[in-house]
């Protein structure tokens, strides 16, 4: 009988619980609806760009000139693609692959290193030296492209895919280091401590303990550094040749005639240079995500 009562009453006390909770579920729903939409005009925003290229670069050279400029092709047609692949756009992949994955490389042992040293040793003058690496890297690209040439001209270096790496892996450091040094900041003393005290030497401990652990922090800075690298245009345009153009200077030359520009193909081009860099991303997004997820869960 007790436990009759008992179930009448919680039975009666919900719809009570139900009234107190249900001015919130509106609330809930609007503030929802809210950060849907603004998170969706956001996206917008920042696709429209590719959305607009890839509409260009199905239509006809008449469509990209007529006044006003349609949103979609009329008749939708892959021949814009068929010309971008049979220039030299293959050469300039190859060249946009070289630069930015050997400069890349450089740039994270260079950045690992240093990042370390600024995050975990204890030196003289660590502050001024940082501060003197972020300042260099306030400068804008154009102020430098001049002074940058002069040194490129008489290493023998212009016209060189060696001519982009250099400057590439010294500018892509500052980013790289402060990125970086957040991470290894995060990594806790003690197990280096831990790893020095059962023999490992501190070289031996950042190999093997210090890495690892922060690959998800390593990962997310090759991809900017990369992207970074990829996209440049003005010491590419300066420094390189037809030869050695990379992506950004080569897909302006093949839409170029000498009087007018092709805009199909330019935005064919273009979406061309973009797809392998999408699916490079996506694909070390992944690792980042698994290794930050592993990270947490082993903490």
């Amino acid at each position: 009988m007790a436990q009759t009562l008992q179930a009448e009453h919680q039975h009666q006390a919900q719809p009570g619980l139900a009234r107190i909770k249900s001015p919130r579920r509106p609330l809930f729903f609007l503030t929802s609806t809210i950060i849907f939409v603004i998170s969706a005009l956001i996206l917008l925003i920042q696709f429209f760009p590719m959305l607009w290229a890839l509409a260009t670069s199905l239509m006809t050279p008449e469509e990209t000139t007529a006044v006003p400029a349609p949103l979609l092709p009329a008749h939708p047609t892959l021949g814009s693609y068929v010309e971008a692949l049979q220039g030299e756009i293959g050469r300039y992949y190859v060249n946009s692959i070289i630069t930015a994955s050997v400069s890349m490389l450089i740039t994270m042992v260079l950045a690992t290193l240093a990042a370390y040293a600024f995050a975990r040793l204890h030196f003289r003058w660590k502050g001024i030296i940082l501060l003197v690496v972020l300042f260099f890297s306030l400068f804008p690209p154009l102020v430098q492209v001049i002074p940058i040439y002069q040194i490129l001209h008489s290493l023998h270096l212009l016209n060189t895919l060696p001519g982009l790496i250099l400057p590439y892996s010294v500018f892509g450091l500052p980013l790289a280091v402060l990125i970086l040094m957040a991470f290894f900041q995060d990594v806790p003393m003690e197990l280096e401590e831990a790893a020095i005290v059962d023999g490992l030497s501190r070289f031996r401990a950042f190999i093997q303990i210090i890495l690892p652990v922060t690959v998800p922090g390593l990962f997310a800075t090759a991809i900017i550094v990369f992207v970074g690298n990829w996209n440049e245009y003005l010491f590419a345009l300066n420094y390189t040749s037809t030869k050695t153009y990379t992506l950004p200077v080569g897909i302006v030359t093949i839409s170029q005639t000498e009087f007018t520009t092709n805009f199909a193909i330019l935005s064919a081009a273009t979406v061309l240079s973009v797809i392998p860099l999408v699916i490079l991303i996506m694909l070390l997004e992944r690792r980042v995500v698994s290794g930050l997820t592993a990270g947490a869960l082993k903490g």
